[in-house]
């Protein structure tokens, strides 16, 4: 029987229905037909109409079925979908835990016995459980998954905290698959046995045949332990070839069989040393001549170290640099500079016009081989211009362009980077001295799409300009300006042209990197400043130049005061935030802290003018502080390095170079100081 009940209940059901407003629009075009029906004809129309009727009708009258049916299908889909979440958790392969809001689990599935013992944690804190695992549930994994490792094994993991539950995912196969495609992954290298033909020459042939077995023996013990295939392709270079998976064993222990080897020869009075370049594809696909091209610049950039170091780097990857702890021994001869400086003229007649750069913040030996270098452009007849920022002159600086051979000259001489822009020409040829990192270049903005000539005498960084025709880097020499001063003393008498002013600011440059010829001096320093000094370079007038003002002593000496000692061999001064101290000043107080009783190395931290804070580096050549600041970004030599630091306060500097100090020396540092 038709009731009110059984009516309003249909409707309801049938108002519930997502599809209810596409069946009302059925009926009521339905309805339409069929009164359009009716007026037409109105026979169809009203069987349409009693059409329409039976069909409500016998919707109501078996509703009760319908409804009973549909309830029985949907409970049961609703159970065989329970079924089969509760059956996809329990044989999942997915470890799940469920936790309440105390942190307490309280269900696990079977698949964690396997990463943890399942019997002993259910109720236990979540926090509790292993400490890697509860440090990762601290990451926001809620939506993708983060890789840990339990005990032995990898694991993807995912927390939910919103529906309290943990979920981990076994990778450990996936992770041994990744590193045994290690095994496939080709590294090649090339080995070079620094100064090897000089040493053979110094001994007999008994001597020299003992060496080179013991030697080859040495190499051949650590290529067998590591599983490294060794091939010589002439007497002082071999082909190495190996697997990434040795090369993370090699780069763990700092590839220390070098280092006993040297000091092993070292006992026998033998400097011999070794450089590695050692080159890897960090993609699937890669070509072997790819590899050995990128290992042979990476050896070419070990030897414009110094050599005795291993560069390691793969294809557009940034460099690792091992060992370099040694003084390179001055290699240099009179025939190269020779040739250097043919190659350089040959460079500057085939150019329309010459720009000359040194560094920004530029010292003495910056300017004074620029001006050396003017002089051998202007001989040339090619026109030259220096290239200056006149507001980062020191006091120095400024009274050597005062001296009256130039002082009405240097417009002539010196340009800003603005004018240097303006008369540049397609065919310009640029000179980088005292540096070749663009990004410490005057000329930075003139480098790219010129051919660029480079002479330093600062070690070879990974930052180098792209278009170079002549590189002469030399970091056994003093200084740029001695470089410089061969060319003139080594290439006959048709370029002593040098005047006064020239060889004063020459010698100036030297004497300042020399720190008064006290560090990085060798024979051919003597020679060059004695040249110097028969072309009428001016000692007088140079110790005038050098001379400080009262408050620069205060300063300085103000800095050597807050030094402290960080152990044994180390010192550090720091200076306060708020006075700004210049570079010279810096470099002057590390300097000097090199005299202090137990010390092998020193470093001033400071605030610079430019608001980035500073650290310069000092040593006595027992340790590496070029190293250390090519970790934070800088460089330099073995004995003499520095590095400028963006957004960082004085304490933020402090505590990073405690950290790289720690990494270099492995020693344990005193965290106190005096800023």
């Amino acid at each position: 029987m038709i009731t009110k009940e059984k009516i309003q209940k249909f409707f309801e059901v049938f108002n519930s229905l997502e599809i209810s407003w596409q069946l009302y629009s059925l009926a009521f075009a339905y309805l339409i037909i069929t009164l359009i029906a009716i007026v037409l004809k109105w026979q169809i129309g009203m069987l349409l109409l009693l059409l329409l009727a039976a069909i409500v009708i016998f919707g109501l009258f078996n509703f009760n079925n319908f409804f009973k049916d549909f309830s029985m299908v949907a409970n049961r889909l609703s159970n065989l979908a329970k079924i089969a979440e509760e059956d996809s958790l329990y044989k999942s392969p997915i470890a799940v835990i469920i936790y309440d809001t105390n942190q307490r689990i309280n269900w696990i599935n079977p698949a964690l016995h396997q990463v943890f013992d399942a019997k002993d944690i259910l109720g236990k804190s979540i926090m509790s459980l292993d400490e890697e695992f509860v440090e990762a549930l601290k990451l926001d994994s809620s939506q993708e998954w983060v890789t840990i490792r339990l005990e032995k094994s990898f694991y993807k993991l995912m927390h939910q905290p919103n529906r309290r539950a943990i979920y981990l995912l076994d990778t450990t196969e996936e992770n041994k698959i990744r590193e045994d495609k290690q095994f496939d992954q080709i590294v090649f290298g090339y080995l070079f046995l620094d100064d090897y033909d000089e040493l053979i020459q110094s001994m007999d042939d008994n001597q020299a045949a003992k060496f080179d077995s013991e030697l080859l023996n040495d190499l051949n013990n650590w290529t067998n332990q590591h599983h490294i295939y060794l091939k010589r392709l002439d007497e002082e270079k071999f082909l190495l070839l190996f697997n990434k998976l040795i090369l993370d064993e090699l780069e763990n222990e700092k590839f220390k069989t070098f280092e006993a080897i040297r000091e092993k020869n070292h006992l026998k009075n033998i400097p011999i040393s070794i450089s590695l370049g050692i080159a890897y594809s960090q993609i699937e696909r890669y070509q072997l001549n790819d590899l050995a091209e990128q290992a042979q610049l990476n050896l070419d950039l070990a030897l414009g170290r110094g050599g005795d170091q291993i560069v390691v780097r793969s294809q557009d990857g940034k460099a690792r640099f091992y060992g370099g702890k040694t003084n390179p021994t001055e290699k240099r001869t009179n025939i190269r500079s020779k040739l250097v400086f043919q190659a350089l003229v040959n460079s500057i007649e085939q150019a329309e016009k010459v720009i000359i750069s040194g560094h920004k913040y530029p010292d003495m030996d910056s300017i004074g081989s620029a001006i050396g270098l003017y002089r051998i452009v202007k001989h040339l007849g090619k026109e030259c211009r220096i290239i200056v920022n006149e507001e980062e002159f020191n006091h120095d600086i400024v009274q050597l362009l005062e001296m009256p051979q130039i002082k009405n000259e240097k417009h002539l001489m010196f340009v800003n980077e603005q004018t240097a822009l303006e008369i540049r020409t397609d065919n310009t040829l640029i000179v980088l001295v005292d540096h070749h990192k663009p990004s410490l270049s005057e000329a930075e903005a003139l480098i790219d799409g010129h051919d660029t000539v480079i002479i330093d005498h600062h070690r070879r960084s990974e930052e180098f300009p792209k278009q170079t025709v002549l590189t002469y880097i030399e970091p056994y020499a003093s200084s740029t300006s001695e470089l410089v001063t061969e060319f003139f003393m080594y290439t006959g008498s048709n370029l002593e042209a040098l005047n006064k002013f020239e060889a004063t600011a020459m010698l100036a440059g030297i004497i300042v990197d020399t720190n008064n010829f006290s560090l990085r001096t060798g024979s051919r320093t003597f020679d060059a400043a004695s040249y110097l000094k028969s072309r009428g370079a001016d000692t007088a007038q140079i110790n005038r130049m050098l001379k400080e003002d009262l408050e620069t002593v205060k300063r300085r000496n103000h800095l050597i005061e807050k030094s402290v000692y960080l152990s044994e061999g180390y010192v550090v001064s720091c200076g306060e935030e708020e006075i700004v101290y210049d570079t010279i000043t810096a470099a002057q107080s590390a300097d000097e802290m090199l005299g202090l009783k137990d010390v092998e190395a020193s470093f001033v931290i400071y605030k610079r003018s430019d608001e980035k804070v500073g650290i310069s580096a000092r040593s006595l050549g027992t340790i590496n502080v070029q190293i250390i600041m090519e970790k934070l970004g800088g460089g330099g030599h073995l004995s003499n390095a520095a590095v400028q630091l963006k957004d960082k306060t004085i304490e933020e500097a402090y505590e990073l170079l405690l950290s790289k100090l720690d990494i270099d020396t492995g020693r344990n540092l005193n965290e106190s100081h005096t800023t």
